[in-house]
């Protein structure tokens, strides 16, 4: 058979990415401004001291993660020639695999992109966001005479699964509503009810669904999602102790 190249659908990819920075930057940078303004005047220099560099680097790690992975889909590519597929990356490095070999085909989405996943004797081949998507799964499945399986399960945050882990926040928030229990118990307030409701939000991405990632296992939107939510933690905290006058306490002689 004559070479068919197929190439990744790079500006699909790179409008996803943009937004999902942006938001990404946004809460962060949200954050800061609100815990900023939190804090008695004295103690804000001392606030953006610690936290601005932490995110001013996560501008820096995230713009060197969005150019690095374009470069990727720009350079690579797959090729199907002489009963091979084979696969390469940016640097010129190729994965092949002799479609005869193939046991497996399943179709699925993965972060809302069409993924095949390739699977033989030894090794899983996930390829995903290919441009011309259906003629390549087409040409696999007539060479490795297989037909595709349609793995149409979708990961949901939005079950009842969910809601059931943000009933204590849910719980603390209509408590705080109660002026008996508020003047008994003084920390029932809207900073505490902000600090509890992260505490569940974390907990919620330690157990979030994920689909598997073949390539990357540790290279996931829960683990961005749990950094996101510990560092606002610690501003929450911080916010508190200041409040608090933990931070003028002269050390004792």
């Amino acid at each position: 058979m004559s070479k068919k190249i197929f190439s990744y659908n790079v500006e699909s990819f790179r409008k996803k990415l943009i937004i999902r920075t942006s938001l990404v930057l946004s809460m962060f940078l949200l954050f800061l401004i609100y815990n900023t303004f939190q804090l008695p005047g004295s103690e804000r220099g001392k606030f953006l001291m610690i936290f601005a560099p932490l995110f001013f680097l996560l501008v820096w790690f995230m713009k060197k993660n969005f150019s690095k992975q374009v470069d990727i889909l720009k350079n690579g590519r797959v090729e199907i020639e002489g009963g091979m597929l084979k696969q390469f990356d940016s640097g010129g490095s190729c994965a092949s695999i002799r479609l005869k070999d193939i046991e497996k085909i399943t179709h699925d989405k993965f972060r809302s992109y069409d993924r095949l996943v390739i699977e033989t004797k030894e090794k899983i081949y996930p390829i995903v966001n290919i441009k011309d998507f259906n003629e390549f799964k087409e040409t696999i499945e007539s060479n490795a005479n297989l037909k595709a399986e349609l793995d149409e399960t979708e990961i949901s945050l939005f079950t009842m699964r969910t809601a059931l882990f943000f009933v204590p926040s849910l719980a603390f928030a209509i408590v705080t509503y109660i002026p008996e229990l508020r003047i008994r118990f003084p920390f029932l307030n809207k900073e505490t009810g902000m600090l509890f409701f992260n505490v569940n939000l974390i907990i919620f991405f330690l157990y979030m669904p994920e689909k598997k990632n073949y390539i990357l296992p540790g290279f996931s939107l829960k683990r961005r999602m749990l950094f996101i939510s510990l560092m606002v933690f610690f501003f929450q905290v911080y916010t508190a102790l200041s409040k608090a006058g933990f931070f003028d306490r002269e050390p004792k002689i």
